[in-house]
C-alpha cells in the first residue's frame, strides 16, 4: 500500500495587424486637379482591400502544436518498481493442488504448483487447510545482489535478533557452499479460523533434504556435509505490525546454504492432517511434505 502525475500544456497565440494609409493633395489645385484628387481619393478608399491581410489567420496552423498532448505517455510511470505489499487479496485457483501429505523427497511438488497442507489456528487450537507453493529459487552464483537485497529487507523489517550480515564471521561458509534464496507463497482460505485482530504469520518452516537420504556431498565429492540443509533463516518480509488475515496470499523468503551447483535435494517441512486438535498432534499424526527446487 504505497504511493505513486500527469502534466498538461496550454498554448496562447497573439496576432497584431497594422495598416498605413498615404494620399492627399494641395487645396490650391484646379478643379481638374481636385477632380483628379477626388478620383485619387476614391482610389485610396479602395485601399481597404488591404483587409486581405487577415490571411494571416493561417497562423492557427500553430494549433497543430497540440501534438504536445502526446505527453500522456507519462502514464508509463507505473512501470517503475512498485512498492506494493507482498500480500495479495482474493481467492486462488487451487483446483489442481497436490496433496502435500503424499509427496516424497524424490517426488516433491514442482515449483509453481500449489499443494494442500495445514497450519495451526489459535482460534480453535486445530490445524486447518492452507495452500503453499515454491515460486522461485535463486543461488548466489545466479544473482548475489538479489539475495543481498532480500537480506537488507530482512534487516529493515526485523528486530535486533533478526539481523543478518553475510560478510561477518558468524555467517562464514565453506568455499564450495553458497547462500541461496527460496521464495514461496501461502494462500489462506477465507474460512480459516482467525480472530479479528489477525492470525499468526502463516509462514512454514523448511529445511533441505538430500534426495535418497544422507548428507549433502561436497563439490569435489570427497566428503559429505551433515546438517547443511538445516542452515535456514526465515527472512522478515513483513514489519512487526502487519496484520495477517484469511482470504489473502502471502509471500515469504527462506535463506539457506547449499553446495554450489548441487540440485539433488528437496525442500522439506512438516504438518498435520486438517482438523486435528493440538492435543492429538504428535509424531504419530505428523507427516512430511516435500517441494522440489525446480
Amino acid at each position: 500500500m504505497k504511493k505513486k502525475k500527469l502534466m498538461a500544456a496550454s498554448l496562447s497565440l497573439a496576432l497584431v495587424l497594422g495598416l498605413t494609409a498615404c494620399g492627399g493633395g494641395n487645396s490650391a489645385k484646379t478643379d481638374s486637379s481636385s477632380a483628379d484628387a477626388g478620383s485619387a481619393v476614391s482610389e485610396s478608399v479602395e485601399e481597404p482591400e488591404v483587409t486581405e491581410e487577415p490571411e494571416v489567420t493561417e497562423a492557427p496552423e500553430a494549433t497543430e502544436t497540440p501534438e504536445v498532448t502526446e505527453e500522456p505517455e507519462v502514464t508509463e510511470e507505473p512501470e517503475q518498481p512498485a512498492e506494493t505489499s507482498p500480500a495479495a487479496s482474493g481467492s486462488v485457483d487451487v483446483s489442481s493442488a497436490a496433496d502435500a501429505s503424499t509427496t516424497t523427497d524424490a517426488a516433491g511438488v514442482p515449483v509453481g504448483q500449489w499443494a494442500k497442507i495445514a497450519r495451526y489456528a489459535t482460534e480453535d487450537e486445530c490445524y486447518h487447510t492452507v495452500y503453499a507453493r515454491v515460486t522461485k529459487v535463486t543461488t548466489s552464483t545466479e544473482d548475489s545482489a538479489y539475495i543481498q537485497a532480500a537480506v537488507d529487507a530482512n534487516n529493515a523489517n526485523g528486530s535486533d535478533w533478526d539481523q543478518i550480515d553475510l560478510a561477518s564471521e558468524n555467517f562464514q561458509i565453506p568455499s564450495d557452499v553458497e547462500w541461496c534464496l527460496m521464495e514461496y507463497e501461502v494462500y489462506v482460505p477465507e474460512d480459516f479460523p482467525a480472530p479479528d485482530y489477525g492470525m499468526a504469520e502463516p509462514s512454514l518452516s523448511f529445511s533441505e533434504e538430500n534426495i535418497g537420504g544422507g548428507g549433502i556431498p561436497s563439490a569435489d565429492g570427497t566428503s559429505t556435509y551433515i546438517g547443511l540443509g538445516a542452515n535456514n533463516f526465515e527472512l522478515a518480509v513483513y514489519s512487526d505490525d502487519t496484520k495477517f488475515t484469511p482470504g489473502n496470499t502471502y509471500t515469504f523468503q527462506n535463506l539457506f546454504t547449499m553446495v554450489k551447483g548441487y540440485e539433488n535435494y528437496a525442500f522439506e517441512t512438516t504438518s498435520y492432517p486438517d482438523g486435528i486438535h493440538s492435543d492429538d498432534a504428535s509424531a504419530d499424526t505428523m507427516y512430511y511434505a516435500y517441494f522440489a527446487n525446480k
